[in-house]
């Protein structure tokens, strides 16, 4: 139409282009920026790195020894668990994740939270105040950003020294390094399967190996038991 001249729709053209170009590579630095943009953020408001009032955590943790580090699927799983097995250790947990949209319905059934990143030692000790005897991180290493579980068990032992620390791996020679690094056990999704697979049919082999009608029973009890798993998850989703 003849608003905007042939030198401005070159500068419009050629920064539209590097852009594109650019941000291909700067994704992969996004937590980095993020990190040092809140660490500006929180320079110019006058606090200090890791303060504990950006994190909006939960102040008493003295009865609280078991930190889950990050809220992924298997730590959902657990604590859907705790709640329809074992609900009096729900008051034992604390977790500190990025999502605070699950924070109330996690406080509501009595799991304290806290805001913040898990890969900084200083947020770390902000978010939790005491020592945890158990600190769990059941992310694998592909969904977890700006650290791995490696990681995640120095700076474990670094904020808190004493505690027992269970990671997860994806493979053999990842468990070999954790183990190597500090982890006091091991978390490998294929080998729990395996063994969860081995207990069904060697704990109901009866069952198992029995008439048509007893293994319809055997699934039948697994499926109902899982029913019930599904409706003690409800209070995350629904």
């Amino acid at each position: 139409f003849g608003h905007i001249n042939t030198d401005t729709m070159t500068i419009i053209i050629w920064t539209f282009a590097i852009l594109a170009i650019a941000s291909s590579y700067i994704m992969g630095y996004s937590l980095q920026i993020y990190k040092k943009a809140a660490a500006l953020g929180n320079k110019l408001r006058g606090r200090p790195e890791g303060d504990g009032s950006e994190h909006g955590h939960d102040d008493h943790h003295d009865h609280r020894d078991i930190l889950l580090l990050g809220y992924h699927k298997v730590a959902f799983m657990l604590v859907a668990e705790m709640k329809a097995k074992s609900p009096q250790l729900l008051k034992r947990i604390h977790v500190v994740d990025f999502n605070q949209d699950v924070m109330p319905k996690l406080r509501a059934i009595g799991v304290s939270c806290s805001y913040g990143d898990i890969s900084s030692p200083d947020v770390l000790e902000h978010a939790f105040h005491g020592t945890p005897k158990i600190v769990i991180c059941s992310i694998p290493d592909w969904a977890l950003r700006g650290i791995d579980n490696e990681g995640l068990v120095k700076v474990s032992k670094k904020v808190w020294p004493s505690c027992h620390i269970i990671v997860t791996a994806d493979n053999p020679e990842q468990t070999v390094r954790l183990y190597k690094a500090g982890a006091d056990y091991v978390l490998r999704m294929a080998k729990l399967c395996a063994e969860r697979l081995h207990e069904v049919l060697t704990e109901n082999s009866q069952q198992a190996f029995g008439e048509e009608s007893e293994l319809a029973e055997l699934f039948a009890f697994f499926k109902e038991k899982d029913k019930v798993l599904r409706s003690s998850k409800g209070f995350v989703e629904g």
